[in-house]
């Protein structure tokens, strides 16, 4: 055979192989994927790697045909807008996100700037009150994932049931006549703009809207009020739950709490799994809304989804199917009883947003689980601002922090769980 034939025919071997591999490479990697990037809400009790592992996994599992990218975030840039408007902006090979998970006080300045979408994925069972706080004038931008309030949480049934703020001091000093009665964190500019927001609604109980408060000048009969919840704190002249103390390492409350130094703590429903790392035993305890006004009234907020306005159509279906991955059953379940050692079903005590996950059997068997869904869905309740808090929140620190007698200097929220594993890692060195 010529030489150039053999060449020929060589080179004709050479490229029919190479077609097949490439076919076969091709087969292997199959059609390309859509990229969805979701930064979840970061400061939840237990593993968060642990929470990641389940929500991905489970996720792509189902949904093979979407990479699903969960980036994290501090707890502090979660609370500042610059940063949240980057994410939903920026384009997400450069820092940006399809998706954020955030605290409901944050997304109504974001939703006017009109960097946030329209949401249309609903569940007939949220609670009525995280709906309200996902919506902005008329639209809803939100997908309800759990609910937050600030809580009374106390073994003292008695305690729990008091009407008002005056009547918990009187109820407190009476099981404890001596020394600190109830512990909190007062520092922070996030933490006193909610209690004194919950004071405003609970001394207008028949008022919905607690917009006023956040907008208008401080009255001093709330500021007043929060200041008697927290002089239940003083010990030996000086207060931790305002001067800081307590800003800077929230673990002793949980600690002191369990041990009895405090007859009741200020809390989220979630603050029974910091209390269980101190033996506490979730039966023997109660929560109810925290009264820091005239009555006894539940002011809700939470956790919910936003989406950057500008997904293109296979980027937003995506994200459809992660909203409706989050809202499953099992979702709720596989979450909220990881909180242990793997293989260890612990519950977190996270509050779903969803209120018929109260009614499957793993929590309706719980009886500090239902006496968080009786606390949450209490008659008279409202939810908290989701506008312009932001951009108040230091002036309302600053005019209430005096009434306290307090100085400590404004700071960002800091996150539970961060805290506390900083105190668990210090443990054990």
């Amino acid at each position: 055979m010529p030489f150039r034939q053999q060449v020929r025919r060589l080179s004709t071997v050479m490229a029919s192989a190479l077609c097949l591999v490439m076919l076969a490479a091709c087969a292997v990697a199959g059609p390309q994927r859509t990229v969805l990037k979701v930064v979840p809400y970061p400061d939840i009790p237990g593993s968060f790697d642990t929470m990641l592992s389940i929500v991905e996994q489970g996720f792509e599992k189902e949904n093979p045909d979407i990479d699903l990218v969960l980036v994290t975030a501090s707890v502090g840039d979660m609370y500042e807008l610059p940063f949240l408007r980057g994410l939903l902006t920026n384009p997400t090979d450069r820092g940006g996100a399809h998706i954020v998970e955030t605290d409901t006080i944050m997304m109504g300045d974001l939703a006017l700037e009109g960097v946030i979408r329209p949401q249309t994925f609903t569940r007939d069972d949220w609670h009525p009150l995280i709906v309200q706080g996902t919506t902005v004038k008329g639209v809803r931008y939100g997908v309800p994932h759990w609910l937050c309030g600030n809580f009374l949480i106390s073994r003292d049934k008695n305690i729990t049931e008091a009407q008002g703020v005056k009547d918990m001091y009187r109820r407190i000093r009476a099981a404890k006549p001596q020394g600190p009665g109830l512990a909190g964190n007062y520092a922070g500019n996030s933490y006193l703009v909610l209690y004194y927001t919950q004071s405003w609604g609970q001394y207008r109980p028949q008022v919905s809207d607690l917009l006023p408060a956040i907008v208008g000048p401080v009255e001093p009969v709330n500021a007043r009020s929060v200041a008697v919840a927290s002089d239940l704190c003083i010990e030996n002249g000086k207060n931790p739950c305002v001067d800081g103390t307590y800003y800077n390492d929230f673990t002793p409350i949980f600690e002191r709490t369990v041990k009895g130094d405090y007859a009741a703590m200020q809390g989220f429903s979630e603050s029974m799994w910091y209390l269980m790392q101190y033996g506490a035993s979730p039966a023997e305890w109660y929560i109810s809304p925290l009264p820091v006004g005239a009555v006894n009234r539940n002011v809700i907020l939470g956790d919910a989804y936003i989406a950057r306005k500008d997904m293109d159509p296979a980027t937003a279906a995506a994200a459809e199917k992660f909203y409706n991955y989050m809202m499953k059953d099992s979702t709720y379940q596989s979450i909220i009883f990881s909180g242990g050692q793997p293989g260890q079903k612990v519950p977190r005590y996270l509050a779903p947003a969803r209120l018929g996950i109260f009614a499957l059997p793993d929590l309706k068997n719980d009886i500090y689980y239902q006496r968080v869904f009786a606390a949450m869905t209490s008659q008279g309740g409202t939810n908290y601002p989701n506008l312009f808090v932001p951009d108040n929140r230091d002036r309302i620190y600053d005019e209430v922090m005096p009434y306290l007698n307090g100085t400590k200097q404004v700071g960002p929220r800091k996150g539970l769980m961060q805290q506390h594993m900083k105190r668990m890692k210090d443990m054990k060195k």
